[in-house]
């Protein structure tokens, strides 16, 4: 398997999680009040942690001002008025259920 490094692992991760949190507002799943209130939850928790080797509390302090910067960016979303549906969706065949493992190649 392909080595990759933290920045690069972390920085996939904040993008997925950034895209999965907009899917959530997107679909529903979240209030843009609850997404503001996820990403201040995380941040206040890194703020929190910033404490012992200088190299943590600086991960830690960057770590919450990223979340923030985060937040500014998906204000947008967040602010504008959730269309409410006019009619109920159709409702949908429950998927089949798919294995929850991976195989690895032998």
């Amino acid at each position: 398997m392909t080595e990759f490094s933290t920045d690069a692992a972390g920085f996939a991760a904040l993008t997925i999680s950034e895209l999965i949190l907009q899917q959530c507002v997107i679909n529903g799943l979240f209030t843009a009040e609850e997404a503001r209130r996820l990403l201040e939850t995380a941040a206040d928790r890194h703020e929190g942690a910033a404490h012992g080797p200088e190299e943590k509390i600086a991960l830690n302090r960057q770590s919450a001002e990223l979340i923030r910067a985060l937040s500014s960016g998906l204000e947008p979303l967040l602010s504008r008025p959730q269309a409410k549906a006019e009619k109920p969706a159709p409702e949908k065949k429950p998927a089949t259920p798919r294995p929850t493992w991976v195989r690895f190649p032998d």
